[in-house]
């Protein structure tokens, strides 16, 4: 989860290290245009962010609000099965537990 401290916009990305041997050094992250976007930063201005690991509930909500149809539609059918699974499974269990 990468956080704009300015003006609270946060965006989720996969951020991976590098030997420090080519443009981007060990302490520093590459963002993608649409990332940049989204956090609202400008060209050579000063800007503060906080990268830190985000949680299973903020990826979860991520991609629940996410602005592409199939993925929103992928994660609330996920969320579907899960919540008839566990129906399913405590409906199993409910004739055991009465009887």
């Amino acid at each position: 989860m990468i956080v704009n401290t300015l003006n609270s916009q946060r965006v989720i990305r996969y951020a991976m290290g590098n030997a420090g041997k080519y443009s981007i050094k060990k302490s520093a992250i590459g963002l993608d245009y649409d990332a940049v976007d989204a956090l609202g930063v400008r060209f050579k201005e000063i800007c503060q962010l906080q990268a830190r690991k985000a949680t299973q509930w903020e990826v979860l909500v991520w991609f629940w609000n996410h602005k592409d149809l199939p993925t929103q539609l992928s994660i609330r059918l996920g969320v579907l099965g899960l919540m008839l699974g566990l129906i399913g499974f405590l409906s199993s269990l409910l004739p055991m537990l009465l009887s």
